[in-house]
């Protein structure tokens, strides 16, 4: 099975969104396509993800189950979306590639959610943080861009950034 540092790439966790924060209304199938890392260090390459989303609880909690895969492999990945009246935004992210469950905390606006991991990520061995940016480029889309870092380094670096659109739309 391929490694992928992806930790919310896979995270087609959305629906016919106006604005990224309705990902929390979103039900079906969505097909992602852009560029994945496959480790902390590797370059970008193509990918594409396949994911479905189910509501939970009501409008604030959501589900979302998939594959994404490169030209070396697939990893399986699983999220759970969970947001607060108060406009933060919690998820847990597994991914097969990594075998880690990675905490993350932030907010919503109207165009975009925000968040950073609370818990490490570990590859190789090495401890990394990650944030992840939801927006919807427009009413029928949502993107993903994810950046890591390692431990107490200045600079982060792009492994992913993903458009998503409802499967057969």
């Amino acid at each position: 099975m391929t490694r992928f540092v992806l930790v919310l790439a896979a995270a087609a966790l959305f629906a016919q969104p106006a604005s990224a924060t309705e990902i929390f209304e979103a039900e079906g199938a969505w097909v992602g396509e852009g560029q994945l890392a496959t480790g902390a260090e590797a370059p970008l390459e193509r990918g594409r993800c396949k994911v479905d989303i189910k509501p939970v609880e009501g409008n604030n909690d959501v589900s979302v189950t998939g594959t994404c895969a490169v030209a070396v492999g697939l990893s399986d990945i699983s999220i759970r979306l969970v947001r607060s009246s108060s406009g933060r935004v919690n998820a847990g992210v597994w991914s097969a590639a990594t075998g880690q469950t990675v905490q993350y905390s932030g907010t919503e606006t109207d165009d975009m959610i925000d968040m950073s991991s609370t818990t490490e990520l570990l590859i190789d061995d090495k401890p990394y943080d990650s944030q992840v940016r939801v927006t919807a480029p427009d009413a029928d889309s949502f993107a993903i861009r994810q950046i890591l870092r390692a431990k107490g380094a200045d600079t982060w670096r792009l492994v992913v950034q993903m458009t998503y659109r409802k499967a057969g739309g």
